[in-house]
């Protein structure tokens, strides 16, 4: 299992400290992910501002930009990210109904509202690698945006390369417990 070392801030040197205390701002605590990140500061820090401008600072609302997190971690089977994202996503509004079926994972049998089943989809295509319908496309540009729908692809892109640092370091739960998938 390849694992890299989960600095403090008391471990990095003052340039890291700034970057650690940079990143901590606008965030609940650092995780194992940004944790592992800061072994590079450099490189955390960068993944930190695109992570701050998508999760604090787009346009996106915030129930559609934790259920684009959350349908991606879900189709990759990331349970840290789930994790991580629950509380936001309740916080932000998303319903627990919407929650449970993404949980399910099969979006064919999904009921809710159309923006809610457009916005799983691209995290869906974005995790595989496919070309959004133009449908989809159409109705999500008429519902948020061109930038919002930048945002959101944008957003299910970050978490799908956060998750491949987690897979990658084997970066532990953030909650002790068994992970929901």
């Amino acid at each position: 299992m390849a694992k890299l070392p989960l600095p403090t801030r008391d471990d990095l040197d003052v340039e890291g400290q700034e970057i650690y205390d940079k990143l901590i701002g606008p965030r609940d605590g650092l995780s194992g992910m940004y944790r592992t990140l800061l072994n590079h500061p450099q490189l955390a820090r960068h993944v930190g501002e695109l992570g701050t401008y998508l999760r604090y600072e787009s346009e996106l609302a915030g129930d559609i930009r934790e259920l684009g997190i959350l349908a991606t971690a879900r189709a990759l089977g990331a349970a840290f990210v789930w994790e991580k994202h629950i509380a936001p996503a309740e916080r932000a509004g998303l319903p627990n109904s919407v929650i449970a079926q993404v949980l399910e994972g099969d979006i064919a049998s999904a009921s809710m509202k159309r923006l809610y089943l457009y916005t799983w989809q691209v995290a869906e295509d974005v995790v595989h690698h496919r070309s959004i319908a133009q449908h989809t496309q159409d109705c999500l540009v008429d519902e948020i945006g061109i930038q919002g729908f930048l945002d959101l692809v944008m957003a299910c892109g970050m978490y799908r390369m956060i998750s491949t640092v987690v897979f990658s370091f084997d970066v532990p739960l953030p909650e002790a417990g068994v992970p929901p998938f």
